[in-house]
């Protein structure tokens, strides 16, 4: 199956287009202020590389969060509007998810037996969630203040190895927290379209009625923007 995923979650956007679990071409950009303007050109660039057009799609997957607020609705509307004008199914995946999928994907996390995926929320807060080997939720996605995340993550490698991915962590310095594997791979530091691909192709092949659940944002907390008042 051919698939189209993108993210724009994080400052990295991204456009991978995949064959099963062939990754057939992926194409970047890194300034979150241009996401909006420059997601479809980079999708193309990928699709080029590829070979194919958007009419040779079959499916598309998209980052819901949690993340930047814009930048999560960004990748959403944009594989809303590829999906419905092809009349494709899409899936959605979550960004923390995709990191952790990455990690283990990898095998980047060594002898640990759950991954934590970590990502910058910006008002001295951190997007967190724990996945085991398969990447059902020990730790739901939550956010949680910076200042707690070397406990919450104590905690939870309590008793077992326990990953970290994210480029967050070593922004918040957990390097010397007992316990702790540092993930450190350009697929585990931020979403990757191509992971995120991936577990949307693996979930398109559980399902009884591909791409008919409902996609929506990841958000985790009220955005930042408040409405005028009256």
């Amino acid at each position: 199956m051919k698939l189209l995923a993108l993210t724009t979650s994080t400052r990295r956007s991204g456009a991978a287009v995949l064959d099963d679990e062939r990754l057939l071409a992926a194409a970047t950009h890194a300034d979150e202020t241009s996401h909006a303007e420059r997601l479809f050109a980079i999708a193309d660039e990928a699709l080029g590389r590829a070979g194919l057009g958007r009419a040779d799609l079959e499916a598309v997957a998209c980052d819901v969060g949690p993340g930047s607020f814009t930048g999560v609705r960004v990748a959403l509307a944009s594989a809303q509007a590829v999906a419905f004008a092809l009349g494709r199914p899409l899936v959605g995946v979550e960004s923390l998810r995709a990191m952790a999928g990455a990690a283990f994907g990898e095998a980047a996390v060594g002898d640990a037996t759950a991954c934590a995926a970590l990502l910058d929320a910006r008002r001295g807060e951190t997007f967190l969630a724990i996945y085991d080997a398969h990447l059902a939720p020990l730790l739901a996605p939550r956010h949680v203040r910076n200042e707690l995340v070397a406990a919450e993550l104590g905690r939870a490698a309590a008793g077992r190895a326990l990953a970290v991915a994210g480029e967050h962590a070593r922004v918040l310095g957990l390097e010397p927290v007992a316990g702790l594997r540092l993930v450190t791979t350009p697929a585990t530091d931020l979403p990757d379209a191509a992971w995120l691909g991936r577990l949307a192709l693996a979930a398109l092949r559980h399902e009884t009625r591909p791409g008919t659940a409902p996609v929506e944002a990841v958000y985790l907390r009220p955005p930042d923007a408040k409405p005028m008042p009256p």
